[in-house]
């Protein structure tokens, strides 16, 4: 049997060799990647400022004494109080003596008040029969309305008795905490001085310090981006307060608290608007792609794939960023699922939840 010519082996396995690199080298077929979009729109979009901003109680109270006396009783720091529960006890025994007095001062004066009154009906028969003096009748009158004057009073310094061994017992104004105690059991207490510190967590506000010059560009009821680490959300700022501090230059600012789950204290930071609103393409914050200091996003072109766009990002909103490349108004743009895409791959788009 004839060899084949070592030349044509040398060949063939050559041809086999090349053959086998080339099918290694092909990509298996990639599945469709699973991907949401969005459209590329021009909205209108105005500059921002961060500024730092913190979440405060509407009610951040020091409950006083409104009587001197000694201290019973005071709720400890950290008590989670209802509204109208009580948080400090005043001593009440004094007071109570005083309004067992004033009681008695009132019967007193009415008894005189009585017998006076009386009077006056005889001496004004009298004074009709012209058995006595005018002058007689006068002074009785006069009697009878110093009395009547002298039981108001009475009657006003009993309700005073009674209103501060009310307030002898200080309440919380709302639902809350005691965070502070300035007094404890067995010290004495005079009137207006502090008891506890009681803070309201429930109903609460984010207020702002803003530079001057964002003035012209803020309004009450604007809608304002509002940002706790990672979470992101849009409020309303409820009130401006026109009046800059001589040495910061600076402003306040109360915002709508948009999420109660952020505790007193929490610092936040808040996007303010500093120039004119501008028309501008934007697309979602969730298409832009960050990595390796490169920003870009994928859009799906015309025969279904995915297309890398290098975008410069600009101006933001709560829920849009300014972006100029090669990327025009209606063009659809990954939002979910970009972050796994490669050029030229086939997508699936998945509709809306």
């Amino acid at each position: 049997m004839t060899r084949p010519p070592v030349k044509f082996l040398v060949s063939a396995l050559a041809l086999l060799l090349i053959t086998h690199s080339a099918e290694a080298q092909q990509p298996p077929n990639q599945p469709k990647a699973k991907v949401r979009v969005a459209t590329a729109e021009m909205t209108e979009i105005a500059p921002t400022l961060n500024v730092p901003g913190t979440v405060v109680s509407l009610q951040n109270s020091r409950l006083a004494a409104e009587t001197s006396a000694t201290v019973d009783w005071v709720a400890e720091v950290g008590t989670q109080v209802k509204k109208g529960a009580t948080v400090a006890q005043l001593n009440k025994r004094l007071l109570q003596l005083e309004l067992i007095n004033s009681a008695a001062d009132i019967k007193r004066i009415k008894a005189q008040l009585d017998f006076r009154t009386k009077d006056v009906t005889r001496l004004k028969k009298l004074l009709t029969n012209q058995t006595i003096a005018e002058s007689r009748y006068d002074e009785a009158i006069s009697q009878e309305s110093v009395l009547e004057q002298e039981l108001a009073q009475a009657g006003a310094r009993h309700d005073r008795i009674k209103y501060l061994l009310e307030k002898s017992e200080i309440k919380a104004p709302a639902d809350g905490w005691v965070v502070e105690r300035y007094i404890s059991a067995g010290e004495y207490v005079t009137a207006g001085a502090p008891v506890v510190r009681f803070v309201d967590t429930v109903n609460s506000e984010i207020t702002v310090q803003a530079p001057l010059d964002l003035l012209p560009n803020i309004t009450a009821g604007m809608e304002i981006t509002v940002a706790n680490g990672n979470q992101l959300v849009t409020t309303r700022i409820r009130a401006i307060i026109p009046v800059g501090d001589n040495a910061s230059r600076m402003a306040e600012i109360r915002l709508e608290n948009p999420d109660r789950k952020w505790a007193i204290g929490t610092a936040v930071r808040v996007s303010l608007p500093n120039a004119e609103t501008r028309k501008v393409l934007a697309v979602p914050r969730d298409a832009l792609i960050i990595r390796a200091g490169q920003s870009y996003i994928y859009k799906i072109a015309q025969d279904g794939k995915a297309e890398r766009i290098n975008i410069r990002s600009g101006v933001t909103s709560a829920t849009r960023i300014e972006v100029t490349g090669r990327l025009t108004q209606g063009d659809q743009v990954v939002t979910r699922g970009g972050e796994t895409l490669r050029p030229g791959q086939e997508v699936e788009v998945l509709p809306l939840s």
